[in-house]
């Protein structure tokens, strides 16, 4: 039988296993036949991989920026904002970013996957969840609030949004240099950016040049059940910039990062919009277990999606 192909993100391990070597192993033991290195990686273990990834058969499809975690910060993604509004932290946040570029060159991965920011304003995320929880989702109450956030968002993405896009020039301007694409990522909560107009305003302003659409499953399933953006009019509109997909699945509406085939992500639609070349990248919380995984892993090939 052939063996196929599957890469998972480091993200399933990467917390709970600092050896580099033992994360490699246990990637590879759980069916990974290539990885996605991402923002939890310290520098040491990213330096190991680095130097040995020949040696043991290590082969990267993509970072998720900033690869490896920058020192001293928490947040790893998102230590400094590309969308801030002071332009010191802006500057920092696209460093953060080109760095993450070269590293991929160096480790010859065909990708980087960003964050693109976020509107500064009190998340109603959590709101929303809760809303959700005691049944009160497409209730008036909802839309109204729905409505007002919007409106809120709108009226406050204006600045950041225009970071943003003053960020994502100088990135694309790396990328082009390096010959490496990057992924715009959509996301989680309802302040993060880009939302769908975004996404649109971005893929105008840099056709032609290395700006690509990377298209997380479970989020735009959040994105859906909380926020009213379809899933499918994602995928329809922004499909033909598709790079590359995180696969996961999403449990109770809002909890994700799960196995695929355990939740209510529809992979079977999902499947209509790949490519031939679209990386995909089985991205799983560390609850997940290996056995849990290897589930999904053949889920995912039942429905088509890993050959």
């Amino acid at each position: 039988m052939r063996r196929r192909t599957c890469t998972v993100s480091t993200c399933w391990r990467s917390g709970i296993i600092p050896d580099a070597r033992e994360l490699i192993d246990t990637l590879h033991e759980a069916g990974a036949d290539s990885i996605e290195l991402e923002f939890r990686i310290k520098s040491g273990t990213f330096e190991e991989i680095r130097k040995n990834r020949k040696e043991w058969g290590v082969k990267i499809t993509s970072l998720h920026a900033v690869c490896p975690s920058p020192k001293g910060k928490g947040r790893g993604a998102e230590a400094h904002l590309i969308s801030d509004e002071n332009e010191d932290a802006r500057k920092k946040g696209v460093e953060d970013i080109r760095t993450t570029l070269r590293n991929a060159a160096e480790v010859e991965a065909g990708a980087v996957v960003i964050h693109a920011g976020r509107v500064p304003m009190d998340e109603p995320f959590y709101i929303m969840m809760n809303m959700y929880d005691n049944g009160s989702k497409d209730s008036p109450r909802w839309h109204e609030f729905l409505h007002a956030v919007m409106l809120e968002r709108m009226a406050k993405s204006k600045r950041s949004f225009s970071q943003t896009l003053k960020s994502l020039e100088e990135i694309n301007e790396e990328a082009v240099k390096l010959g490496i694409n990057v992924g715009v990522e959509n996301r989680y909560y309802f302040g993060e950016m880009p939302n769908i107009d975004e996404f649109g305003v971005i893929f105008n302003t840099f056709d032609g040049g290395r700006l690509y659409f990377w298209h997380d499953v479970g989020h735009a399933h959040v994105q859906e059940v909380l926020y009213g953006t379809p899933q499918r009019v994602m995928l329809e509109t922004f499909g033909d910039r598709l790079i590359g997909m995180h696969l996961h699945d999403v449990q109770g509406g809002y909890t994700d990062h799960n196995e695929p085939g355990s939740g209510a992500v529809d992979f079977k639609m999902i499947k209509q919009y790949l490519k031939p070349d679209t990386i995909k990248v089985v991205e799983l919380n560390q609850r997940v277990s290996q056995e849990e995984l290897k589930r999904g892993i053949d889920y995912l090939a039942d429905v088509g999606i890993l050959v």
